[in-house]
């Protein structure tokens, strides 16, 4: 689906993230774009007409075109889901599994987009090509927390390049968590960086907490990952 957002009239910025707020997730960009979701569903079904939709999108800086458009992608995601007799989990947005189930999700999907802050102060690498960005200014860790309060590492979106590069749409994950859901081949053809080494401490830690714990021993990245997959257990299909 397209994005979301109307770009913000001159000189609106903080009109625009004032009317954001109300759907801001702690969790980040994804999380709020699913509050957005929701809080639209809510009104079209109490809305008299598609103007009064329209409007409300309107007054809230929101694309009525681009949140019909995920609507249909949903139902379509849904009918597939029942086509295929997939057991469904039970609506639980916001709870601690399935905030943790949706990070997982969107590592499992997005791990090639993935960037760390080198300085703690907003300057994120990507683990891939070196690029660095900033994250966009209507994110919610920008217009929460600042440049002192932003994750070290996020799974993004959208990366765009230009005199200030910038990445949209942004969450974050911890290194333990990538290392669970990346792929083994990725991981190994990642090019040299202190963001690599500190992946590889993270592997060395859980090999060492492996021992202690008297379980097989586990010396490199393909036995934990091998070792990952095998706690896995049964999942349903979960629809935001």
């Amino acid at each position: 689906a397209p994005c979301c957002f109307m770009d913000p009239p001159p000189g609106a910025d903080d009109l625009v993230v004032t009317c954001h707020r109300k759907f801001f997730h702690p969790e980040g960009d994804h999380f709020t774009l699913i509050n957005i979701y929701n809080a639209f569903k809510k009104k079209c079904l109490y809305s008299t007409s598609d103007y009064n939709d329209e409007k409300w999108c309107h007054d809230y800086f929101l694309n009525y075109s681009a949140l019909r458009k995920a609507d249909i992608i949903r139902s379509e995601l849904l009918d597939i889901i029942k086509h295929l007799e997939l057991p469904i989990s039970k609506p639980a947005f916001g709870s601690e599994e399935n905030t943790l189930n949706i990070k997982k999700a969107l590592l499992a999907g997005y791990f090639m987009q993935v960037a760390r802050d080198i300085d703690g102060s907003g300057n994120y690498i990507m683990l891939t090509h070196k690029q660095v960005a900033q994250l966009y200014p209507f994110s919610i860790y920008c217009a929460t927390k600042g440049k002192a309060g932003l994750p070290e590492w996020i799974v993004f979106h959208e990366f765009t390049i230009s005199a200030n590069n910038c990445i949209r749409t942004v969450s974050e994950i911890s290194p333990e968590m990538f290392i669970q859901l990346a792929p083994q081949y990725y991981f190994c053809n990642l090019p040299p960086s202190e963001s690599k080494e500190i992946l590889q401490q993270v592997i060395n830690d859980l090999s060492q907490t492996a021992k202690k714990k008297k379980q097989p021993k586990m010396s490199n990245r393909a036995e934990i990952y091998e070792e990952c997959i095998a706690q896995q257990t049964e999942e349903r299909c979960t629809i935001q």
